[in-house]
């Protein structure tokens, strides 16, 4: 501004309030007449020595020198470092040793890439700043980008050993079905054998005889009564029996449904046994 020492000291006495209102009324107060005028310098000296003594000073230069990254951030280490740097101006006169301390005391994967980023002759403080902020963050979303990728991988990896445990429970089912279904054919064999029809043996699905016409026939003897010889009941005979059609066609339907459902499961029971096959071969 062009202003003298004097007028620079004057100007500052205006920004003065409360506490340090009082102080500077009660100092230049009493300074001695001999003192001569009132110049910055002397200001200066003064209000530091009263609210910022030597000692404080002192202990934000060590403040200053033992600062370390450790928990913190580059970003909030960056203004922390500003911040106490302009108590220690021996550290930070020159631009490379600036750099050199700040490089030194951030944590030991940035280093390296501090000291890289000194090389270049255009580099500052102000960069040198930046430039560990930006890797300090890539190093941060990389990291989270493998944790994810470790996580689907564990996923992916149980889901592999559950798809395991599922074909040795299916292989096991199959080989039990198939089994039980082999023991029961070979005991419905042994215990109710085919008996072959010829001279001196009697069926086991031959008709009883009747007791009224001595022939061999199931139900009751109905010759000569007015029922019917479909279903046993009076006031119709089997050609007028209602619906005797349309249940034969229900029958015949159903047997067709039930054949065709039979030999879906077969099928499928001998694809399945195959398939038990091809794994225990593999495996």
């Amino acid at each position: 501004m062009g202003l003298s020492t004097s007028k620079k000291a004057e100007l500052a006495t205006y920004q003065l309030k409360d506490v340090a209102q009082a102080w500077y009324v009660q100092w230049r107060d009493n300074r001695p007449l001999r003192g001569g005028p009132m110049t910055w310098e002397v200001f200066k000296k003064a209000f530091l020595d009263r609210f910022f003594p030597r000692e404080k000073r002192e202990s934000k230069v060590v403040e200053f020198i033992n600062l370390l990254q450790v928990r913190m951030s580059v970003h909030v280490y960056s203004l922390k470092c500003t911040e106490l740097s302009k108590y220690a101006h021996s550290f930070v006169s020159n631009p490379r040793d600036e750099m050199s301390h700040f490089a030194t005391r951030v944590s030991d994967d940035l280093q390296e890439e501090c000291h890289s980023a000194m090389l270049h002759d255009n580099m500052n403080i102000s960069r040198l700043m930046v430039q560990s902020q930006h890797v300090e963050e890539a190093r941060a979303k990389r990291k989270i980008r493998d944790a994810k990728r470790e996580r689907s991988f564990d996923g992916g990896s149980s889901k592999n050993r559950l798809a395991i445990q599922d074909k040795r429970r299916f292989k096991k089912w199959v080989s039990n079905q198939v089994s039980s279904k082999f023991t029961k054919a070979r005991y419905d064999r042994v215990s109710n054998p085919k008996t072959k029809k010829g001279r001196g043996t009697s069926s086991p699905t031959e008709n009883p005889n009747c007791g009224k016409c001595g022939n061999k026939h199931y139900g009751d003897f109905i010759q000569g009564m007015d029922n019917c010889f479909g279903c046993g009941k009076s006031g119709h005979k089997v050609r007028d029996l209602p619906n005797l059609r349309v249940k034969t066609r229900v029958l015949v339907k159903f047997k067709q449904v039930v054949a065709m459902r039979l030999q879906r499961r077969t099928t499928f029971m001998l694809s399945a046994l195959g398939v038990s096959k091809r794994l225990l071969t593999t495996w």
